[in-house]
């Protein structure tokens, strides 16, 4: 069988167009239809019907289409299954990204000049969704914030990340190089709603030291976070990693909270639902890779972002 042929008798139905197929692999319509001819010539039998504004699928075609389909994901499988086996990274790899974490492009870039036969796909949402992602098989990889001491043994602590007090650009209490954890009982806090890996470790954190807290106004997209603080709407509780880029140029102010000092750990975690194929490990590694090197690159910023571990 040309599986080639069926493939293309897939896009055909798929676009529902000879031309439109034609453009997607940008060939000439009349091979096209050239390789069409050529199938219903094998079965013997119409595959589709022509009309004014395209094709269709006749009734055999239509009975067999779901036996195609799975003919050539099997087939394909099976060479994602071979060059596995041969050392060659291939096939799909899903990752979930925080929107505070700007790797993505160097990632990217180093993954397509490594392994050119891995097709990613990136997600970017908050550490809860995308960890609830990866438990689910949604996704395979996924970087996610976790307290010290909650790290599995499946996942991979990478950095750590400074908590701090983030507050609009002519803030004088954001403005000092530290605040103490007990001075945020007189702010109104900007955060997201529980469960939220940050929010709770500053809940429990307040609980310990008998801190009253105001949660004003509850959000849960980092960029509204940000962009209320900015406009002077109260502070938020962050990572400086989320704030580099805006306290960096000068939108906004940071203090590191002490006593006691407060960081979250920046973790790799890995879906169990589906077997680790080569490419989900070359992929995680190359991920670890750049994660690790953050404290490194950003060593000349005034106030870490990223720590080691």
């Amino acid at each position: 069988m040309d599986f080639e042929r069926w493939k293309l008798f897939l896009l055909v139905n798929e676009m529902g167009s000879l031309s439109k197929a034609a453009v997607v692999l940008n060939r000439p319509q009349p091979i096209i239809s050239r390789h069409i001819n050529a199938l219903e010539t094998q079965c013997g039998c119409n595959l589709f019907y022509r009309t004014g504004r395209g094709v269709a699928l006749t009734e055999v075609a239509e009975a067999m289409l779901p036996r195609v389909q799975a003919m050539i994901s099997e087939a394909e499988q099976i060479m994602l299954d071979i060059k596995g086996q041969a050392g060659v990274p291939v096939g799909r790899v899903s990752v979930g990204m925080l929107p505070s974490l700007r790797i993505s492009a160097e990632f990217v870039a180093q993954a397509r000049a490594l392994y050119p036969e891995v097709e990613l796909h990136l997600t970017e949402a908050s550490g809860g969704q995308l960890a609830e992602q990866v438990a689910t098989g949604r996704i395979d990889l996924a970087f996610v914030l976790r307290e010290p001491g909650t790290v599995a043994s499946t996942e991979e602590a990478l950095v750590r990340l400074p908590m701090c007090l983030a507050g609009p650009a002519d803030d004088p209490v954001s403005a000092s190089d530290h605040v103490p954890f007990a001075a945020l009982a007189e702010l109104p806090l900007i955060m997201a709603k529980p469960p939220n890996a940050l929010r709770m470790l500053v809940e429990v954190t307040a609980r310990k030291l008998e801190v009253p807290l105001t949660f004003s106004t509850q959000v849960d997209p980092l960029t509204t976070q940000k962009a209320l603080v900015c406009a002077g709407m109260g502070w938020t509780v962050t990572s400086r990693m989320a704030v580099r880029e805006e306290v960096m140029a000068g939108r906004m102010n940071a203090a590191n909270i002490v006593d006691p000092d407060m960081e979250l750990l920046l973790v790799l975690v890995r879906s169990n639902q589906r077997p680790a194929t080569l490419a989900i490990r070359k992929i995680a590694r190359l991920l670890c890779d750049i994660a690790r090197r953050l404290p490194e690159v950003h060593r000349g910023d005034p106030a870490p972002a990223y720590l080691p571990i």
